[in-house]
């Protein structure tokens, strides 16, 4: 049973709102566009090994969740690309989505990559990744009580990535290969350690254990584009006449308003007062944006010039 489906991730929302607004002149520009661009590159592999687990027919009891991530005592995080719950074993994933050839020093645990250029690129090391997140699987699995062998492993999403022979003892392999890695498991751990209910109960205490980071650039409000932006042009739009039209092309986009609010919502929080939202937008009438707040059926708190309209995190759904 899929209990948790992977979703577009904050930060990813974030580098696409700083692409929109943050001026192609700005220092940071390029930064933010290339962490955009491996953050997109990650999420795409993260997605085909996804689509990989629909092959996967699992006649026992399961619970698949993607893209979890746990806080334990003194700040710490642990991110999870996808964790399998069975009654046999638990299984924890690392995906990565590297093209060209990709060598492992065990030595000294450092992660290279040659690409077809000849540069040489070094990368955090997923399989410590891995077995740092299996470690911590193990570890609240024993304080609740359960004792349920954890396995784990790293993926490769792209069938470019290359491994050198130093991976034939590591545990990483390319994604076409998942659903045979399954089976291993399966006839490797054939006793049960743990029953249906309490399986369902342990695999929903994880659902609620997860709270994702909210990251927040290193970027100030005034730096970045306000209002409605034009999704063909990228121009600031002008409200009239109860629409939002591009003074540069002329293209009158009303979805424009919804992507503004949700790139406040990741800017400056998740309400938005009257006040706010004229000076965001730069509309002088109070009443016309009152209208527009009541059009957006947004629930709201406070009264008068206090009142905060609740921007959900399901605007563009």
């Amino acid at each position: 049973m899929l209990l948790k489906k992977r979703e577009v991730s904050t930060k990813q929302r974030v580098f696409e709102m700083l692409e929109r607004r943050l001026p192609k002149a700005h220092t940071k520009y390029i930064y933010y566009q290339d962490m955009l661009n491996r953050t997109k590159a990650g999420y795409a592999g993260e997605r085909r090994v996804d689509q990989e687990w629909r092959e996967i027919y699992l006649q026992q009891a399961y619970y698949l969740l993607h893209d979890v991530e746990f806080k334990a005592k003194g700040g710490l995080t642990y991110q999870i690309d996808t964790l399998l719950m069975t009654q046999y074993f638990i299984l924890v994933l690392e995906i990565k989505n590297i093209s060209g050839r990709v060598d492992f020093m065990a030595e000294n645990h450092q992660f290279i990559r040659v690409t077809s250029d000849g540069r040489v690129d070094g990368f955090r090391n997923p399989l410590d990744q891995v077995k740092r997140h299996a470690r911590f699987m193990s570890r609240m699995l024993h304080m609740r009580g359960h004792h349920i062998p954890v396995e784990f492993f790293v993926i490769s999403a792209n069938p470019n990535m290359i491994m050198s022979p130093r991976f034939a003892t590591q545990p990483i392999l390319h994604v076409s290969g998942l659903a045979e890695r399954i089976e291993q498991l399966y006839r490797k751990h054939q006793q049960v350690c743990i029953s249906e209910a309490d399986l369902t109960e342990l695999s929903e205490h994880l659902l609620q254990m997860h709270k994702p980071t909210l990251w927040i650039p290193d970027i100030q409000l005034d730096e970045l584009k306000k209002g409605a932006l034009c999704l063909q042009c990228n121009h600031t739009l002008c409200y009239t006449h109860g629409k939002w039209r591009c003074s540069n092309c002329d293209i009158i986009d009303n979805q424009s308003m919804l992507v503004a609010l949700h790139d406040f919502r990741l800017m400056m929080g998740n309400h938005i007062s009257n006040a706010q939202f004229r000076d965001f937008f730069d509309i002088n009438s109070e009443k016309a944006v009152y209208y527009l707040l009541k059009k957006l059926k947004f629930e709201a708190f406070g009264e008068n010039k206090s009142r905060k309209y609740i921007i959900p995190s399901t605007l563009l759904d």
